[in-house]
């Protein structure tokens, strides 16, 4: 909350909405985190020059890294039933290739079978065929991460963008209270007379500890400063201890 004017017969705030600012802008940042880390795994086997081997190679946005695999030390690949932490088997699988009495998991688990048993079917059959001279195979899941961040994405500029700054206007002179909302889109605004206010009080959410400042008519009508509720009580009380102080009221 920000007092743009404050004297004895003008008071002007300003609220800005940081916490959905800053809801939004986490509901951006976080899929661009998660794609940026996300690795798309590539394996590449040949005969065609000695060493014959296999190479690894795990790409993200920020990293790669490559591991080579001598194709004598290649015994298999194979389908693996992806364990959880703990320890109990769900509908995904991943391929993992058995090397040199050790296993290299070969991209992420995933439910989606098909193209990781090709992928297995492949390579068993390049090592099995010593006249294959070379194999790629490339495991991509970013697609259904790309349509997770690409929502995610939305509801944040929808937060962003949304969410209204509230600028409160209360004219003696002229006898009004001005609420006005204003986004990147639109403003609204609406004006009451300040003989017609009876009271400014704080109003819960029953389901959660959110509260909205609203303003209560002579006429009965109840005028919410925001058509939503939201965490924070401390803040609600002082913005309606000011408004309270310029219109006279005993405080909160």
């Amino acid at each position: 909350m920000k007092v743009l004017e404050q004297t004895s017969y003008r008071l002007r705030v300003r609220d800005y909405p940081w916490l959905m600012w800053f809801v939004g802008g986490f509901f951006i940042f976080m899929p661009i985190l998660m794609l940026s880390f996300f690795q798309v795994e590539e394996i590449h086997c040949q005969r065609q020059t000695v060493p014959y081997e296999c190479i690894i190679t795990r790409t993200s946005l920020v990293s790669q890294e490559r591991v080579k695999i001598p194709l004598t030390s290649l015994y298999q690949a194979k389908l693996e039933d992806y364990i959880d932490s703990e320890g109990e088997s769900g509908p995904m699988y991943r391929v993992v290739l058995e090397v040199a009495g050790q296993s290299i998991p070969l991209g992420y688990a995933s439910s989606v079978v098909g193209n990781r048993a090709a992928i297995v079917e492949q390579i068993n059959q390049f090592r099995a065929n010593p006249n294959q001279t070379q194999l790629s195979a490339r495991l991509d899941d970013r697609r259904l991460i790309e349509i997770f961040a690409g929502v995610f994405f939305l509801v944040g500029m929808a937060l962003i963008s949304l969410t209204s700054v509230l600028t409160l206007d209360l004219d003696q002179r002229r006898g009004t209270f001005t609420i006005q909302h204003a986004n990147f889109f639109r403003r609204t605004q609406k004006e009451l007379l300040l003989r017609e206010i009876g009271d400014i009080a704080i109003e819960s959410d029953e389901d959660s500890d959110a509260y909205r400042v609203v303003v209560h008519l002579t006429s009965g009508e109840k005028v919410p400063l925001r058509n939503y509720y939201s965490s924070g009580y401390n803040n609600k009380k002082k913005l309606a201890n000011l408004l309270r102080q310029f219109l006279n009221l005993p405080p909160l």
